[in-house]
Protein backbone atom coordinates (compact mmCIF):
# COMPACT_ATOMS: atom_id res chain seq x y z
CA UNK A 1 0.00 0.00 0.00
CA UNK A 2 0.91 3.84 -0.67
CA UNK A 3 -1.14 6.30 0.82
CA UNK A 4 -2.53 8.38 -1.93
CA UNK A 5 -1.96 11.81 -0.16
CA UNK A 6 2.02 11.05 0.20
CA UNK A 7 1.81 10.48 -3.72
CA UNK A 8 -0.61 13.26 -5.07
CA UNK A 9 -0.12 16.03 -2.25
CA UNK A 10 3.67 15.80 -3.22
CA UNK A 11 3.65 16.04 -6.55
CA UNK A 12 4.83 12.68 -7.09
CA UNK A 13 3.32 11.16 -10.55
CA UNK A 14 3.44 7.09 -12.09
CA UNK A 15 4.19 5.14 -9.21
CA UNK A 16 4.83 2.03 -9.69
CA UNK A 17 5.94 -0.93 -7.57
CA UNK A 18 8.74 -3.76 -7.99
CA UNK A 19 8.59 -6.69 -6.18
CA UNK A 20 11.88 -9.45 -5.38
CA UNK A 21 11.48 -12.87 -4.05
CA UNK A 22 14.55 -15.01 -4.29
CA UNK A 23 16.49 -12.92 -6.87
CA UNK A 24 13.55 -12.58 -9.34
CA UNK A 25 12.09 -9.30 -10.11
CA UNK A 26 8.50 -8.26 -10.75
CA UNK A 27 7.10 -5.33 -12.16
CA UNK A 28 3.60 -3.55 -10.86
CA UNK A 29 2.18 -1.01 -12.81
CA UNK A 30 -1.56 -0.99 -12.25
CA UNK A 31 -3.51 -0.33 -8.69
CA UNK A 32 -6.55 -0.31 -7.33
CA UNK A 33 -7.23 2.90 -4.83
CA UNK A 34 -8.82 1.60 -1.41
CA UNK A 35 -10.03 3.99 0.96
CA UNK A 36 -6.40 6.51 1.38
CA UNK A 37 -4.42 4.00 -0.16
CA UNK A 38 -3.32 2.98 -3.79
CA UNK A 39 -2.56 -0.82 -3.41
CA UNK A 40 -0.50 -2.70 -5.75
CA UNK A 41 -1.02 -6.30 -5.74
CA UNK A 42 1.81 -9.09 -6.19
CA UNK A 43 -0.13 -12.30 -7.48
CA UNK A 44 1.01 -15.69 -8.41
CA UNK A 45 2.90 -16.80 -5.22
CA UNK A 46 3.35 -20.44 -5.54
CA UNK A 47 2.12 -22.26 -2.23
CA UNK A 48 5.53 -23.93 -1.63
CA UNK A 49 7.59 -20.33 -1.38
CA UNK A 50 4.79 -18.75 1.17
CA UNK A 51 7.77 -18.80 4.03
CA UNK A 52 10.26 -16.60 1.46
CA UNK A 53 10.72 -13.36 2.25
CA UNK A 54 9.25 -10.73 -0.53
CA UNK A 55 10.83 -7.25 -0.75
CA UNK A 56 8.78 -3.80 -2.24
CA UNK A 57 10.17 -0.92 -3.02
CA UNK A 58 8.00 1.86 -4.29
CA UNK A 59 9.04 3.57 -7.37
CA UNK A 60 7.37 7.66 -8.54
CA UNK A 61 8.76 10.43 -9.93
CA UNK A 62 8.45 14.03 -9.37
CA UNK A 63 9.51 17.06 -11.83
CA UNK A 64 10.93 14.26 -13.82
CA UNK A 65 13.57 12.48 -11.22
CA UNK A 66 12.66 8.92 -9.86
CA UNK A 67 12.39 8.70 -6.71
CA UNK A 68 12.15 5.21 -4.84
CA UNK A 69 10.93 4.48 -0.87
CA UNK A 70 12.98 2.00 1.46
CA UNK A 71 12.45 -1.77 0.77
CA UNK A 72 9.48 -3.43 2.93
CA UNK A 73 9.75 -6.67 3.34
CA UNK A 74 7.39 -9.55 4.06
CA UNK A 75 6.06 -13.15 3.49
CA UNK A 76 2.74 -14.95 3.54
CA UNK A 77 4.10 -16.94 6.64
CA UNK A 78 4.36 -13.92 8.59
CA UNK A 79 1.13 -13.11 7.43
CA UNK A 80 -0.59 -15.90 8.83
CA UNK A 81 1.32 -16.09 12.22
CA UNK A 82 -0.05 -12.18 13.29
CA UNK A 83 -3.00 -13.00 11.91
CA UNK A 84 -3.08 -15.92 14.65
CA UNK A 85 -1.37 -14.05 17.10
CA UNK A 86 -4.27 -11.15 16.92
CA UNK A 87 -7.53 -13.42 16.43
CA UNK A 88 -7.81 -15.35 19.07
CA UNK A 89 -11.54 -15.60 19.33
CA UNK A 90 -14.00 -17.89 18.61
CA UNK A 91 -15.74 -14.75 16.76
CA UNK A 92 -12.99 -15.21 13.98
CA UNK A 93 -13.52 -19.09 13.68
CA UNK A 94 -13.35 -19.30 10.56
CA UNK A 95 -10.71 -17.01 9.69
CA UNK A 96 -8.22 -18.77 12.25
CA UNK A 97 -9.00 -22.13 10.42
CA UNK A 98 -8.32 -20.99 6.66
CA UNK A 99 -4.81 -19.50 8.05
CA UNK A 100 -3.99 -23.02 9.75
CA UNK A 101 -4.98 -24.19 6.73
CA UNK A 102 -3.31 -22.33 4.38
CA UNK A 103 -0.14 -22.76 6.42
CA UNK A 104 -0.64 -26.95 6.33
CA UNK A 105 -1.34 -27.08 2.23
CA UNK A 106 2.02 -24.84 2.19
CA UNK A 107 4.30 -26.98 4.06
CA UNK A 108 2.55 -30.08 2.14
CA UNK A 109 3.57 -27.53 -1.18
CA UNK A 110 7.00 -27.31 0.03
CA UNK A 111 7.71 -31.51 0.96
CA UNK A 112 5.93 -32.26 -2.90
CA UNK A 113 8.67 -29.67 -4.26
CA UNK A 114 11.22 -30.99 -2.04
CA UNK A 115 11.92 -26.86 -1.48
CA UNK A 116 13.02 -26.13 2.21
CA UNK A 117 11.67 -29.26 3.62
CA UNK A 118 13.55 -28.37 7.19
CA UNK A 119 11.82 -25.07 7.36
CA UNK A 120 8.44 -25.85 6.60
CA UNK A 121 5.95 -23.46 7.14
CA UNK A 122 3.48 -24.74 9.53
CA UNK A 123 6.71 -26.39 12.06
CA UNK A 124 5.46 -22.99 14.62
CA UNK A 125 2.20 -23.72 14.94
CA UNK A 126 1.25 -24.73 18.57
CA UNK A 127 -1.02 -27.23 19.61
CA UNK A 128 -3.72 -25.02 19.89
CA UNK A 129 -3.26 -23.18 16.51
CA UNK A 130 -2.93 -26.65 15.16
CA UNK A 131 -6.72 -27.45 16.57
CA UNK A 132 -8.06 -25.03 14.57
CA UNK A 133 -6.94 -26.28 11.20
CA UNK A 134 -9.78 -28.57 9.41
CA UNK A 135 -8.79 -32.06 10.66
CA UNK A 136 -11.09 -34.43 8.55
CA UNK A 137 -11.86 -35.00 4.90
CA UNK A 138 -15.00 -34.75 3.26
CA UNK A 139 -15.88 -37.25 0.22
CA UNK A 140 -14.64 -35.80 -3.29
CA UNK A 141 -16.56 -35.51 -6.26
CA UNK A 142 -14.90 -36.06 -9.89
CA UNK A 143 -16.56 -34.09 -12.90
CA UNK A 144 -14.71 -35.00 -15.58
CA UNK A 145 -16.34 -35.42 -18.30
CA UNK A 146 -14.76 -34.65 -21.84
CA UNK A 147 -18.22 -34.99 -23.52
CA UNK A 148 -20.54 -32.45 -21.36
CA UNK A 149 -21.78 -32.05 -24.87
CA UNK A 150 -21.12 -32.90 -28.28
CA UNK A 151 -21.07 -31.93 -31.98
CA UNK A 152 -20.81 -33.13 -34.93
CA UNK A 153 -17.17 -34.42 -36.20
CA UNK A 154 -15.29 -32.34 -34.01
CA UNK A 155 -11.66 -31.64 -35.39
CA UNK A 156 -10.38 -30.15 -32.04
CA UNK A 157 -10.18 -33.11 -29.22
CA UNK A 158 -10.00 -33.40 -25.20
CA UNK A 159 -6.51 -35.84 -24.13
CA UNK A 160 -6.56 -35.43 -20.39
CA UNK A 161 -7.11 -32.46 -17.67
CA UNK A 162 -5.37 -32.42 -14.66
CA UNK A 163 -3.55 -29.45 -12.55
CA UNK A 164 -0.34 -27.74 -12.29
CA UNK A 165 1.01 -27.66 -8.77
CA UNK A 166 4.59 -26.29 -9.20
CA UNK A 167 2.58 -22.85 -9.41
CA UNK A 168 -0.49 -21.14 -8.00
CA UNK A 169 -3.00 -24.07 -8.61
CA UNK A 170 -4.53 -23.74 -11.99
CA UNK A 171 -5.91 -25.99 -14.46
CA UNK A 172 -3.76 -27.97 -17.34
CA UNK A 173 -5.80 -29.12 -20.19
CA UNK A 174 -4.08 -31.20 -23.08
CA UNK A 175 -5.62 -31.17 -26.28
CA UNK A 176 -5.03 -32.37 -30.28
CA UNK A 177 -5.70 -30.28 -32.97
CA UNK A 178 -4.16 -30.07 -36.66
CA UNK A 179 -4.07 -26.10 -36.66
CA UNK A 180 -4.12 -23.55 -34.10
CA UNK A 181 -4.99 -20.62 -36.91
CA UNK A 182 -7.84 -18.78 -35.69
CA UNK A 183 -8.27 -21.28 -32.41
CA UNK A 184 -9.79 -19.94 -29.37
CA UNK A 185 -11.12 -21.54 -25.88
CA UNK A 186 -13.83 -20.80 -24.00
CA UNK A 187 -14.11 -21.26 -20.62
CA UNK A 188 -17.81 -20.74 -18.87
CA UNK A 189 -19.15 -21.79 -15.74
CA UNK A 190 -19.62 -20.60 -11.62
CA UNK A 191 -16.37 -19.76 -11.71
CA UNK A 192 -16.71 -16.67 -14.71
CA UNK A 193 -16.43 -17.12 -18.31
CA UNK A 194 -13.42 -15.71 -20.13
CA UNK A 195 -11.84 -16.72 -23.36
CA UNK A 196 -8.10 -17.95 -23.99
CA UNK A 197 -5.82 -17.43 -27.67
CA UNK A 198 -3.76 -19.69 -29.15
CA UNK A 199 -1.10 -17.61 -28.83
CA UNK A 200 -1.25 -18.59 -25.08
CA UNK A 201 -1.37 -22.18 -25.73
CA UNK A 202 1.87 -24.21 -25.00
CA UNK A 203 3.57 -27.01 -27.11
CA UNK A 204 4.84 -29.79 -25.30
CA UNK A 205 5.82 -32.92 -27.64
CA UNK A 206 3.10 -33.85 -29.98
CA UNK A 207 0.45 -32.13 -27.96
CA UNK A 208 -1.26 -28.80 -26.96
CA UNK A 209 -1.57 -27.65 -23.37
CA UNK A 210 -4.28 -24.59 -22.12
CA UNK A 211 -3.65 -23.63 -18.98
CA UNK A 212 -6.75 -21.88 -16.80
CA UNK A 213 -5.75 -19.53 -14.15
CA UNK A 214 -7.10 -16.85 -11.68
CA UNK A 215 -9.24 -19.06 -9.89
CA UNK A 216 -9.34 -18.71 -6.55
CA UNK A 217 -8.88 -20.83 -3.45
CA UNK A 218 -12.35 -21.24 -2.67
CA UNK A 219 -13.60 -21.90 -6.09
CA UNK A 220 -11.56 -25.60 -6.25
CA UNK A 221 -15.21 -27.14 -6.57
CA UNK A 222 -16.30 -24.71 -8.45
CA UNK A 223 -16.66 -26.50 -12.29
CA UNK A 224 -15.39 -25.22 -15.60
CA UNK A 225 -17.17 -26.15 -18.88
CA UNK A 226 -14.50 -25.73 -21.70
CA UNK A 227 -15.23 -25.64 -25.59
CA UNK A 228 -12.60 -24.90 -28.45
CA UNK A 229 -13.65 -22.50 -31.42
CA UNK A 230 -12.24 -21.94 -34.82
CA UNK A 231 -13.11 -18.52 -36.30
CA UNK A 232 -16.23 -18.62 -33.93
CA UNK A 233 -17.56 -21.64 -34.38
CA UNK A 234 -17.62 -24.44 -31.88
CA UNK A 235 -15.12 -27.46 -32.89
CA UNK A 236 -14.34 -29.15 -29.97
CA UNK A 237 -16.95 -31.34 -27.38
CA UNK A 238 -17.11 -29.38 -24.17
CA UNK A 239 -15.28 -30.97 -21.51
CA UNK A 240 -16.46 -30.23 -17.82
CA UNK A 241 -13.93 -30.48 -14.88
CA UNK A 242 -12.63 -28.86 -11.23
CA UNK A 243 -10.17 -28.97 -8.94
CA UNK A 244 -11.61 -31.16 -7.10
CA UNK A 245 -12.11 -33.44 -9.57
CA UNK A 246 -8.20 -33.64 -9.66
CA UNK A 247 -7.99 -34.79 -6.36
CA UNK A 248 -10.65 -37.37 -6.05
CA UNK A 249 -8.51 -38.52 -8.92
CA UNK A 250 -5.31 -38.66 -6.79
CA UNK A 251 -6.42 -39.57 -3.38
CA UNK A 252 -4.51 -43.36 -4.00
CA UNK A 253 -1.82 -41.74 -5.69
CA UNK A 254 1.42 -40.21 -4.11
CA UNK A 255 0.49 -37.10 -3.92
CA UNK A 256 -2.75 -37.85 -1.98
CA UNK A 257 -1.68 -35.71 1.03
CA UNK A 258 -0.86 -32.71 -1.00
CA UNK A 259 -4.34 -32.79 -2.79
CA UNK A 260 -6.56 -33.52 0.46
CA UNK A 261 -4.58 -30.68 2.07
CA UNK A 262 -5.38 -28.24 -0.91
CA UNK A 263 -9.01 -28.92 -0.89
CA UNK A 264 -9.42 -28.00 3.19
CA UNK A 265 -7.90 -24.96 2.42
CA UNK A 266 -10.23 -24.47 -0.47
CA UNK A 267 -12.68 -25.18 1.67
CA UNK A 268 -12.07 -23.51 4.33
CA UNK A 269 -11.90 -20.36 1.99
CA UNK A 270 -15.29 -20.57 0.51
CA UNK A 271 -16.37 -20.93 4.47
CA UNK A 272 -14.94 -17.67 5.17
CA UNK A 273 -15.96 -15.78 2.21
CA UNK A 274 -19.56 -16.88 2.72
Amino acid sequence: KAKTALINDNGYENPYVIFTINGEETVVTEYRIVGDSYVFDFSGLAPHVMGDTVSAVLYATNNGVEYASEAKEYSVTSYCYTVLERYTTDAYAKLRTLIVDLLNYGAESQKFMNYKVDALVNASLTETQKAWGTTTDRELVNSLNVTYETIDNPTVTWKGAGLNLQESVGIRLKLAADSLEGLTVKVTGEAGEWTIDSADFELTGNAYYVFLEGMNAGQMSKKVYVTAYRNGVAVSNTLCYSIESYAAQMQSSTISTLVKAMIRYGDSAKAFAG
